[in-house]
């Protein structure tokens, strides 16, 4: 089942200022946002719960060993699968996103 992303406003901008300062980057985002499309759990993602800090209990996925998708399903709309990320960054320091 394929799901359609959503990138709320928050993570594009943070994804962009990545992206500037490694292009290379930009082709592991994008090759992570088609597993997450195809199937969010592919075990490459590693994804699982956490408690993030700005957008409360939500999903992680990995797309480098240190920075990670934030994202959350849309519960309500049953008929269309949509994945909605709202926070991109490292998993650690005071930037990390949980």
């Amino acid at each position: 089942m394929l799901f359609e992303i959503q990138i709320q406003t928050y993570a594009t901008k943070k994804a962009r200022k990545l992206v500037k300062k490694n292009i290379k980057l930009e082709v592991k985002i994008a090759s992570c946002l088609v597993k997450l499309k195809n199937n969010p759990f592919d075990i490459t993602l590693g994804t699982h719960k956490v408690n993030s800090k700005k957008f409360g209990l939500k999903y992680s996925s990995s797309i480098t060993g240190d920075l990670r998708f934030i994202w959350d399903f849309d519960t309500e709309n049953l008929k269309i699968k949509i994945i909605q990320i709202f926070d991109i960054g490292g998993h650690s320091g005071v930037d990390g996103v949980y």
